[in-house]
């Protein structure tokens, strides 16, 4: 399989002086040309002066329609992350935007991707940006590289020393960035900048990603005032967040050093019961403005191979399941040490007793001091409260799975063998300002959410926090009988400078020419490059 293949050595560092280039964010990734259900690696440095603590990452197609993306947390001016290409990506030029909520200025690279069932179309047409607002990059002659040779086997350890003149490095701050990656004959990415208009409700995400949107009348459409919107994140111990409208109707909810994927229900209530609320959730679904336009450019014979060759690869790396990143560590924060409602006065298991085919014999048989009951269709619930030696007049705080619900219908027919406990409070609870004649929380035992269906009201959706940190899955030692098809030999996002700075790889199963880059950020804005090329055969 004839391969090309390129060493990519960025060194990055977030800048701190006045340049024009300054107000722009810097975005690199490991290559140019993907095969759908890959996985890009991206560098992003974040210009100096920025408030926001969250970068987010879009990527885009020609019409500006949002297909994936992600969210880091922004450390020294900089982050590193990935994103899985879904397989169902068609051929084409695709976009990779780089923004935050506040900034007016957004960096867009532009990538092509494969489709590794279709393959590229017989038609030798296809689309690349014909944007002149794109990154200058100039070549620089102080680095040095020292080790590398002309020629290198497949499979054969490669150790290379990067000298930096001090001159240099004192125009750079915190981390360096060092990627070895493959990369396409005939294809030339560019990235470009683009202003945009912040939306009205401009949210500076600090530590986590906000989640925002309006409430409003059903039946008037008008944005509510003094309407409550809960955020649960259903859990263990769920978390619970709320929010009061105020005359625009808006709400915000920053989930604050949450990683990973996360199971939110966002509702709105009237507190007085009165009005019939619309929740509608603000989520980005399109970057039209910054797409740029579009010229007509022919695919090679040479990248058509190179395509060809690169999907069986990866067709070949998903039938043996080969993972390309490790997960390093999933930084959460400190666990609470009880449920937002506080410590629950007792907590029963209906399991340990006679199975009850329902809500209504639980409450009756296991439960005392809480009554349940259903009349004319329409369900109630009410606890005793010792300190007054009667019932709370208004209904408790009800929880199914960590998640608040108003229709008690939604519990009346769960038995013994559906929960796995049920924790209750006797007492008023405090949450803010909200206050609860009592808590009733009920945990089943698929936690599946099912029984809480969508309406006007209520949003369930599945929302990325920010995104932890990666490494590169290189595995120590691979089999001589199994192919090495690895495209990215080395991802080191945060590296140490020094004057001298040494690195190892290992080349795969791929053959052909290499090409060295070396890239930097000085404090002026710039980017500057070194490249060497080399075969391997």
């Amino acid at each position: 399989m004839k391969r090309r293949i390129i060493i990519l050595l960025l060194l990055f560092v977030a800048s701190s002086g006045k340049a024009q280039d300054k107000a722009h964010f810097s975005l690199f990734t490991d290559r140019d040309i993907y095969t759908s259900g890959e996985t890009l690696l991206l560098k992003v440095f974040v210009p100096e002066g920025e408030q926001s603590g969250i970068v987010n990452i879009d990527l885009i197609n020609t019409k500006g329609k949002i297909i994936t993306g992600m969210s880091k947390k922004i450390i020294d001016h900089q982050a590193d992350g990935f994103i899985d290409l879904p397989d169902s990506l068609s051929t084409g030029c695709y976009l990779l935007c780089t923004s935050t909520k506040i900034n007016s200025s957004v960096t867009v690279k532009e990538l092509y991707i494969c489709n590794r069932f279709t393959g590229l179309p017989e038609s030798n047409v296809a689309l690349q940006s014909k944007e002149t607002n794109y990154l200058v990059e100039k070549r620089d002659t102080s680095f040095q590289i020292e080790g590398l040779n002309k020629n290198y086997s497949t499979r054969e350890k490669v150790s290379l020393s990067l000298h930096l003149p001090s001159e240099f490095l004192s125009q750079l701050d915190e981390n360096l960035f060092v990627s070895v990656a493959e990369t396409a004959p005939g294809y030339n990415s560019r990235t470009f900048f683009k202003s945009v208009t912040p939306g009205t409700n401009r949210i500076i995400e600090k530590e986590g990603v906000v989640l925002d949107g309006i409430v409003s009348d059903v039946i008037t459409g008008k944005p509510f005032k003094n309407g409550t919107v809960f955020l649960s994140i259903p859990d263990t111990i769920p978390r619970f967040k709320y929010y009061i409208t105020g005359n625009d109707g808006h709400f915000k909810f920053q989930l604050d050093n949450y990683f990973g994927k996360l199971q939110i229900v966002i509702q709105g209530f009237d507190r007085e019961e009165k009005r019939f609320l619309k929740v509608v959730f603000n989520n980005r679904d399109s970057l039209t403005s910054v797409v740029p336009a579009f010229e007509k450019w022919s695919v090679t014979p040479e990248l058509r191979k190179y395509t060809e060759d690169n999907t069986e690869a990866t067709n070949f790396r998903k039938i043996f399941n080969r993972q390309e990143l490790a997960v390093v560590t999933t930084p959460t924060a400190k666990p609470d040490d009880y449920p937002f409602y506080g410590l629950p006065t007792e907590v029963v298991d209906p399991q340990l007793f006679i199975e009850l085919p329902n809500f209504t014999e639980i409450s009756r048989e296991l439960l005392p001091g809480v009554k349940f009951r259903t009349y004319n269709r329409k369900s109630s619930l009410q606890v005793f409260n010792p300190a007054q030696h009667n019932y709370f007049i208004d209904q408790p705080l009800v929880l199914l799975d960590g998640i608040p619900i108003r229709d008690l219908n939604i519990i009346k027919d769960l038995g013994s063998k559906e929960i796995d406990r049920i924790e209750i409070c006797r007492d008023e609870r405090y949450y803010g300002y909200l206050n609860f004649h009592g808590v009733v929380a009920i945990y089943t035992t698929k936690a599946d959410f099912t029984r809480i269906a969508e309406s006007d009201d209520v949003i369930k959706l599945k929302s990325d926090g920010i995104q932890p940190d990666v490494s590169l899955n290189i595995p120590k030692e691979q089999p001589l009988n199994e192919m090495d098809l690895r495209k990215v030999l080395l991802w080191k996002p945060s590296l140490k400078p020094d004057n001298t700075i040494k690195f190892d790889f290992e080349t795969s199963d791929i053959r052909g020419s290499f090409k060295l880059i070396i890239k930097g950020k000085t404090r002026d804005g710039s980017i500057i490059y070194k490249e060497q090329t080399f075969d391997v055969n």
